[in-house]
Order: structure tokens, then sequence, then C-alpha cells
């Protein structure tokens, strides 16, 4: 029967081990995610997510004035059709072939 207990002994070990060996690698990554994720970055992603730009743009619609914010996304449309333009000018002048001489 001493054989089967210290079997019973060696496993017990060997599962406290692996159980102590998991513990430091959950550790080990939980390190390495609170090192990695910075206001910033979060900053950033929020910013960037469709949901939040559609509740900031209500909040300043609802804040500033329905007509404040028209005239303000009017001139942005504007500003974003004359940079288009500009750009499709510019991409057809410098694609244009040169002049035979």
């Amino acid at each position: 029967m001493s054989g089967r207990d210290d079997i019973l002994a060696l496993q017990k070990e060997v599962l406290l081990a692996r159980s102590a060996l998991c513990r430091l690698r959950i550790h080990r990554d939980a390190l390495q995610l609170r090192e990695g994720l910075t206001f910033a970055r979060a900053g950033t992603a929020l910013a960037g997510s469709a949901p939040v730009r559609e509740i900031a743009l209500g909040l300043a619609a609802t804040g500033f004035g329905g007509g404040r914010v028209a005239r303000f996304i009017a001139l942005a449309g504007r500003a974003v059709v004359i940079a288009r333009l500009a750009l499709a000018l510019y991409r057809a002048v410098r694609a244009a072939p040169p002049p035979p001489t």
C-alpha cells in the first residue's frame, strides 16, 4: 500500500505544481494586459467607435441647437467636396501625358 500512497503523493505534487504554474501564467498575462491598456489607447479606440460618435453628435446637436450643427455639417460637407475635387484635378493633371514637342 505504501507504493500506492507514494504515487498518489507524487500525483498531488504534480497537480499542485501545475496549478501554481497556471496561476503564474494568468498573473503574467494580466500584467501584460494592464501594461498594454492605457488611457490614451482606450480613448482613441472609444472615439473611433461609431456609437460614441453618434452619441457625441447627438449631444452636440442638443447642446448647441440644431441650426448651428446643421450649418457646421453643411460647411464640413462643402469642404469635403472641394477637397475631393482638388484631389481629382491633381490626379488628372498628374496622369496627363506630356504634350508632344
